[in-house]
């Protein structure tokens, strides 16, 4: 019996640009894995997606740590590797903020990514290791 993955993509009401990107991402790699996963989004704050932990989008974690975050630019362009750009730097500077920054990544209930959008192949190889696992 085959085992089923299931992956949550914990974004924000309505979703950014970031956050349909890892959606579609993660839809993507179960089809071409041709795998049974049960796909759903969750939105920050719910308590749904606060189960792993306190969520919210990249501008709110901007505030939360004082920084200024301009990717203003890189929205009106739907440039989402700049944005990632930008986020990887602001969460590196300030990696232990005990946050979760959107879009976020649950596979059978663990936290494996966070804070930009991971490859198609970064999800495939944990929608895989899931399922090891299992």
């Amino acid at each position: 019996m085959k085992k089923r993955v299931k992956v949550s993509v914990i974004g924000t009401s309505p979703p950014c640009i970031r956050c349909n990107r890892t959606y579609k991402l993660a839809l993507e790699a179960s089809k071409e894995l041709g795998i049974d996963v049960e796909l759903k989004k969750l939105t920050i704050g719910s308590p749904e997606a606060e189960r792993y932990g306190r969520g919210m989008s990249l501008l709110e974690f901007g505030k939360h740590v004082g920084a200024e975050l301009d990717i203003n630019e890189e929205l009106k362009q739907g440039d989402v590797e700049g944005i990632d750009r930008k986020a990887k730097l602001l969460l590196e500077q300030h990696k232990d903020a005990g946050v979760i920054v959107s879009p976020a990544v649950v596979i059978n209930g663990h936290l494996k990514f966070f804070g930009t959008v991971p490859s198609k192949e970064e999800l495939k190889d944990a929608i895989r290791e899931a399922i090891s696992e299992g």
